[in-house]
């Protein structure tokens, strides 16, 4: 059965930033982020929150991520429920999203495909990662680089947001959390 990422959140971080520390909840210097949610923190619980399993994670260098997985059948009962609490233009997007999926490759397949929903936690300073800093500009962190931010790149987010606008921005759209740093999208 072939699988496609559904949704993608990359987070960036630095091993020595007090703010990235607080919200992703590792300890100061670990450079690989084998510590990540050690501690509690609001990113943890936003995960714990959405179904992502944090007891297995995928290490990279200087990278970790989970991954949650549904079915299309899952995703489509999903978009219904927010579709009915809360309609919005993100919910709307999204459904104009399910809908070119279903027209492009037909209702079967779409019940059974199989989506990945994806967190990562990418360290900047890792010696792997720095040429990809400088692919993405990024400058300040923490970075959010998902669907729902600003020109899909949200830069300095502060650590006293509250849960509810973190999962906002992270993954429902419509965040009221406006960026540290301006972007300079042509």
């Amino acid at each position: 059965m072939p699988s496609s990422i559904y949704l993608w959140v990359r987070f960036w971080v630095l091993d020595s930033c007090p703010i990235c520390q607080k919200l992703l909840g590792y300890e100061e210097g670990d450079l690989s982020l084998k510590s990540i949610f050690s501690n509690d923190c609001k990113v943890k619980n936003i995960l714990k929150r959405r179904g992502f399993d944090l007891t297995q994670p995928y290490f990279g260098y200087g990278r970790v991520w989970f991954d949650r997985y549904m079915r299309g059948s899952q995703i489509r009962s999903e978009l219904a429920l927010k579709r009915f609490r809360n309609p919005s233009i993100w919910v709307d997007l999204e459904t104009r999203r399910v809908i070119r999926l279903v027209q492009e490759y037909g209702i079967d397949y779409f019940k059974d495909a199989l989506f990945i929903e994806r967190f990562e936690a990418i360290n900047v300073s890792h010696p792997v990662n720095q040429p990809l800093a400088y692919k993405y500009q990024i400058r300040v962190v923490p970075t959010v680089m998902s669907p729902y931010a600003p020109y899909g790149i949200f830069r300095g987010l502060s650590a006293e947001e509250s849960e509810l606008e973190i999962e906002r921005l992270l993954f429902t759209g419509g965040a009221r959390i406006k960026p540290g740093q301006g972007t300079n999208i042509h």
